[in-house]
């Protein structure tokens, strides 16, 4: 069997898959880095975590795109409803995600809906289309957060001509930049990544295996599954066992080395990458989707004015108090939030990863 070709598990053989990781020769605790909110829930809703060895510690990363959404893109979709007579459609992930403090006695777009702005929550890209279509004589506004695998058809979209009365707010991120800055840093305590197959599916694995080259770290690209994902954590720590560091695939079925080209171009037509803040994390160079000019006439940053400057950030948009930032990065555990299911609930988040189903302090709630 060549590198990189491992079986998938199958629900059947679970058991020995986990004895098999119980047998490897761990000299120390590993920590693996996940990327993918879905991967995220599969983890902690399958108890995954409490059937790993003791030196096997399964870390979430910043893989819910509304929990690093900046402060700022949130209040310039507040301040669009309040200042514009437009309809602003949302995914449900952003629609409960809080301000720092409240603005004009409101801190998230929930807020605003309940006080009468025309604030629609919508689960597809291709449902904006609709509702721009079924309105023409108002405008539409659709904000929206994602990485590639929500940009892919949203780039689609605006290839093929949208409404006129629509324009889009858009939060899209890149996440191998933030990785290799957290990889160069002098807290790196990070050992093996376990990558998103519906993201690689797009991007392709080229990327991640000059990271996991350059940075010697083990990854593998995992589906959905508690099978699949299981398989990814053996192989990870296998190279680790081994001193090896490349990317395995266990998402062989859509996932390609380069990809998919005509996502990839599409999304390349539409956006360019430029340096983009995450909440609570920063500044990182060459994270950020922006519309290219040649679309502005369908970015809501050109069709309205731009409130953001309006807003004094403290703490990089996060709470006080609040350790999603910390969270984020796998430096802590939700549990270590002294806020966590005391003052920051699911029915009012004070933090960003609370606020949205894919956040780490959401899906902890449950367990």
């Amino acid at each position: 069997m060549t590198p990189g070709e491992y079986p998938v598990t199958s629900t059947s053989n679970v058991r020995d898959s986990l004895a098999a990781i119980e047998a490897l020769p761990l000299a120390r605790s590993v920590r693996i880095f996940n990327l993918c909110g879905d991967q995220e829930r599969v983890i902690v809703l399958s108890g995954m975590r409490r059937a790993m060895p003791r030196k096997v510690e399964l870390v979430s990363g910043p893989g819910c795109a509304a929990s690093i959404c900046p402060e700022a893109d949130v209040y310039q979709a507040l301040r669009l409803t309040e200042c514009h007579p437009l309809t602003l459609l949302v995914g449900e992930n952003l629609l409960r995600l809080p301000l720092n403090r409240d603005v004009g006695g409101r801190r998230s777009l929930l807020d605003a809906q309940q006080h009468g702005a025309d604030v629609r929550v919508v689960s597809a890209p291709v449902q904006a289309v609709m509702v721009a279509r079924a309105e023409p004589e108002r405008d539409v506004v659709f904000f929206v957060a994602g990485f590639e695998s929500l940009l892919a058809p949203l780039a689609g979209m605006v290839l093929e001509g949208l409404p006129d009365n629509l324009s889009i707010l858009l939060c899209g991120r890149r996440v191998e930049p933030l990785v290799e800055q957290v990889l160069n840093g002098e807290a790196a305590d990070i050992d093996a990544l376990l990558l998103p197959g519906n993201r690689c599916a797009v991007t392709g694995t080229q990327g991640w295996e000059r990271v996991s080259a350059d940075y010697r770290r083990p990854a593998a690209v995992a589906g959905y599954t508690y099978s699949n994902i299981l398989s990814a954590v053996h192989a990870v720590l296998q190279q680790h066992c081994n001193g090896e560091a490349r990317v395995d695939n266990f998402y062989r079925g859509l996932v390609r080395p380069d990809g998919n080209p005509l996502a990839r171009d599409q999304i390349d037509r539409v956006f360019e990458l430029v340096s983009g803040d995450w909440r609570g994390l920063g500044e990182v160079q060459g994270t950020a989707f922006r519309m290219r000019r040649t679309y502005d006439v369908f970015n809501a940053d050109r069709r309205f004015p731009d409130y953001r400057g309006e807003l004094i950030s403290e703490a990089g948009g996060m709470p006080d108090g609040c350790e999603c930032a910390a969270v984020a990065l796998g430096r802590k555990l939700p549990l270590d939030c002294p806020l966590f299911l005391v003052r920051c609930t699911p029915q009012q988040p004070y933090g960003p990863c609370m606020a949205s189903d894919d956040g780490a302090c959401y899906l902890q709630r449950a367990v």
